[in-house]
């Protein structure tokens, strides 16, 4: 039997009593090559122990906890005589006037809305998906892109829904200038935002067409190549201020023969459900060439005259077969003036990256399954690193009419402790019913 041991410094920071001296601080550090303002907290406590903590380090909500509660039983303790404290342990808290108003003011408690929907749930170290829902998420994407690349050649691209395959390879259907063909895509995962595709069939049988798709935090990237015939293609969707623009080009040999350079039309999201599914958003939508929506919203807070606070946060909604996939991101980053002592004009406050993907395990009940994950490659602080990076967690809702009537009120938490241990455990329809049942 194995028996989990709890680390060192978790027992340390949940023993923290007869606190003597907190101070709150700023660390100034450089990550690629941006400067980062992370939190830090020393405190002196116990008789002479020391501890110094900052966001970056593992715990560090929990030792901000503990501080804060430590502090609340303690700051109001009157000072001891040496007969009733012989060792000095209970005195005054030394603090400063910036430390004591954050303390007070429960600031440092505060979690991210953004993920706050995820506090105190459960979680699975590894996805429970299996990656044909991930490769039918981007389907839409692959296929309008092809067809609008071979849009300018003397073959017409039609794909029907026809699809199958297990594990890096499948099998499209579709037709090529009226004549039924079968076409294989070879999918790579890249990370959590960027995706490797080779498809084949679309040309001579050795001919590859291959297409790279890249979710940025502000811009989504697909860039088509077929090499042999030095076709090249580069479709980019960006937010610029509160619009989205497309720009699209395609070259043979270097030679550009169509370019495009317009706004994308704004509309209503007929998918908020979606959007507001584990956090309430207002952003600004706009529709893309294959049916799917960008949200965008920025704010921008003066803080100086050469100081500004800048919020950015996008989404991604793609509906497609009544599932959906979702892709967010939010970043807080301080701006300032450069000057001769700060090379750098940037510092990110806070950043966060969120995937999202709904999928129907059960047609007939109308039963989907909700994953959520966290991406590792942020700038996270500590409660992001301990509790969000790389963690999946996982809801099951009841829809009888697809995904336009999922709500945050009938998710329902899964974990292990409801004896879902694997992706295969998600495929037992009896399973599924009966934790959307609460039985």
């Amino acid at each position: 039997m194995y028996v989990e041991q709890m680390e060192e410094l978790l027992i340390e920071i949940y023993n923290i009593k007869n606190l003597e001296y907190i101070n709150l601080y700023d660390i100034l550090s450089t990550e690629n090559t941006k400067m980062l303002v992370i939190p830090a907290i020393l405190i002196n406590y116990d008789g002479g122990k020391t501890l110094n903590l900052c966001a970056k380090d593992k715990y560090f909500d929990i030792y901000v906890k503990k501080i804060v509660e430590v502090y609340n039983d303690e700051k109001n303790n009157v000072r001891e005589d040496i007969l009733t404290d012989p060792f000095g342990y209970r005195r005054n808290i030394e603090i400063d006037e910036r430390t004591k108003h954050v303390l007070d003011s429960g600031k440092l408690e505060e979690i991210n809305k953004v993920y706050q929907f995820y506090f105190g749930k459960k979680s699975y170290g590894d996805s429970l998906m299996f990656q044909i829902d991930e490769v039918k998420s981007l389907l839409p994407v692959i296929k309008y892109h092809v067809k609008e690349l071979f849009s300018l050649t003397d073959r017409y691209v039609i794909f029907d829904d026809k699809f199958s395959g297990y594990r890096d390879n499948y099998m499209l259907g579709g037709t090529i200038n009226g004549i039924n063909s079968n076409f294989i895509l070879h999918f790579e995962k890249l990370d959590e935002n960027t995706y490797n595709v080779a498809l084949s069939g679309l040309l001579d049988k050795n001919v590859k067409l291959f297409m790279k798709i890249s979710f940025s935090k502000d811009s989504i990237s697909i860039e088509s190549l077929v090499d042999d015939y030095e076709l090249h293609s580069n479709s980019l969707y960006y937010a610029v201020g509160d619009i989205v623009k497309r720009v699209h080009e395609i070259k043979i040999k270097d030679q550009v023969i169509s370019y495009n350079n317009e706004d994308l039309e704004c509309v209503c999201n007929e998918y908020d459900n979606i959007a507001n599914l584990d956090n309430e958003v207002n952003l600004k939508w706009f529709k893309l060439p294959w049916g799917a929506l960008y949200g965008i919203a920025s704010k921008i807070e003066e803080v100086s005259e050469v100081e500004k606070v800048i919020e950015r946060h996008n989404m991604y909604i793609s509906v497609f077969n009544n599932e959906f996939l979702r892709k967010e991101y939010y970043s807080r980053t301080y701006l300032r003036n450069r000057t001769a002592t700060v090379t750098s004009n940037e510092v990110i406050l806070d950043e966060v990256r969120k995937n999202m993907i709904g999928v129907v395990l059960d047609k007939i009940n109308g039963i989907y399954v909700v994953e959520t994950s966290f991406d590792d490659n942020v700038s996270k602080n500590g409660f992001y690193d301990e509790k969000l990076a790389k963690k999946y967690f996982y809801h099951v809702v009841q829809s009888n009419n697809g995904v336009a009537n999922i709500k945050n009120e009938n998710l329902i938490d899964v974990s292990k402790d409801d004896g879902i241990l694997s992706n295969v455990d998600l495929l037992n329809k009896a399973n599924l019913l009966r934790l959307v049942k609460g039985e």
